[in-house]
Parts: C-alpha cells; sequence; structure tokens
C-alpha cells in the first residue's frame, strides 16, 4: 500500500482522495485481501504523523488498540453469557 499510495503522489500527483481509492479500494480489495483493514489504519497513522498531527495519532493508534481489544472481549462474554 506504501508503494500505491507514493507513486499516486510523487510520479502522477495524484490527490489524496485518489490515493485513499485506489490504495482502500482496487489495489487493496484485489491484491492485499485481508491485509486492507490494518493496512488502511496504518496508513491514516502514517498521515498523521506526517501532518505533524502527533497527539492525534498516538490516540488514534492507542484507541484502536484498547477499543478493539475491549469490543474482542465484549462479544467473547456476551456470546458466552448468551449461550451458557
Amino acid at each position: 500500500m506504501g508503494v500505491v499510495v507514493e507513486v499516486l503522489a510523487l510520479k502522477f500527483k495524484g490527490s489524496l482522495a485518489l490515493r485513499a481509492f485506489f490504495a482502500t479500494g482496487i489495489f487493496a480489495t484485489s491484491i492485499l485481501g485481508g491485509f486492507t483493514t490494518f493496512s488502511a489504519y496504518a496508513l491514516d497513522f502514517a498521515t498523521l504523523v506526517g501532518q505533524q498531527e502527533r497527539l492525534v495519532a498516538g490516540l488514534c493508534l492507542v484507541g484502536s488498540l484498547v477499543l478493539s481489544i475491549a469490543a474482542l472481549y465484549t462479544g467473547l462474554w456476551l456470546t458466552r453469557w448468551l449461550f451458557t
């Protein structure tokens, strides 16, 4: 995904919307498959850091990790509670 985004940006002067479309849509769906969600997450983090939005990037990084693990455990607990 990094190669696609940088080639579009540097060689073809593609807009942010075009890069996102190719990276998370066409390229990622057809070639990367299951890696698209994490790649998009990593790209968002890198973009925020590149824009000097380190606090937002850090909150996104920690918040996404904590919330996804909390959601996993909530789903496990809820399923066990419903079916046991």
